[in-house]
């Protein structure tokens, strides 16, 4: 609820200084405005932070050098031009993976939204649920410093959909530690589903009638969710969420 208000009264300032000059007032405003932005506003209507952007928070910090951490559809389909960078596998340590976060803008609409991944501390989760497992593998990826501003903006786009910048310690194959940079929606985005953030039966029933039945503008629910089980084998959450949905289309389909 506080995203939307505070995107509503952006909006009305803006609509103001076209009919009144807000003189020596507007330069402080449009800080208002630009500092509300950064935070993260929301835009109700389609479901994403306001100006089509990720979430930065107040104190955020990249880490140097910029490692970038998938653990969703970074993971087995990484962004055009990504072939040259190098890669690495790692585990997050402390952190789960779970669907509890709605899709409006790639696997879903805003009329029907799906269901998609986010990495969330597991403390983060609620008290009493069956939390998905720790240390979810992922795909860590050097980004040049000669890209970093093209990769950022391409990534804030991607996860405007209720994510927002964090740091996290990864461990990689090789036992290397790294800091890296990683998308998070966090429980606190209006596209969160607290209901589903566990392993218990009745959220992995919900979750993959959702993903069984959602479509948007990156293509179907299933495609997101087995193309990361196919990537993570040993993962038991994504397997047992996989093997859902495959029994409902089986069932579709008789």
């Amino acid at each position: 609820p506080h995203f939307a208000k505070v995107g509503v009264c952006c909006d009305v300032i803006q609509q103001y200084d076209g009919h009144h000059h807000l003189g020596k007032m507007w330069p402080l405003l449009l800080f208002v405005v630009s500092t509300a932005r950064a935070l993260g506003m929301w835009d109700a209507s389609k479901g994403v932070f306001a100006g089509d952007k990720a979430a930065t928070p107040r104190s955020f910090r990249l880490p140097d050098p910029l490692w970038v951490f998938g653990y969703a559809s970074l993971v087995w389909r990484p962004e055009p031009g990504w072939e040259a960078y190098e890669r690495r596998r790692g585990v997050c340590e402390g952190w789960c993976r779970v669907f509890a976060q709605r899709s409006t803008d790639h696997r879903g609409t805003p009329e029907a939204p799906g269901l998609v991944c986010t990495m969330l501390p597991e403390t983060a989760l609620l008290d009493g649920a069956p939390a998905p497992g720790e240390k979810p593998l992922g795909t860590c990826y050097l980004i040049p410093r000669d890209d970093a501003d093209a990769v950022l903006a391409t990534l804030d786009f991607r996860e405007k959909g209720g994510y927002t910048r964090q740091v996290v310690s990864v461990t990689l194959d090789d036992g290397t530690k790294i800091e890296a940079l990683v998308y998070s929606a966090t429980t606190e985005n209006p596209n969160f589903d607290p209901s589903l953030a566990s392993t218990s039966p009745a959220a992995l029933d919900e979750a993959a009638r959702i993903i069984a039945t959602s479509v948007g503008p990156s293509g179907p629910n299933t495609e997101y969710l087995f193309q990361l089980a196919d990537a993570c084998p040993d993962d038991p959450y994504l397997q047992a969420l996989a093997s859902r949905v495959r029994a409902l289309l089986q069932q579709q389909q008789q």
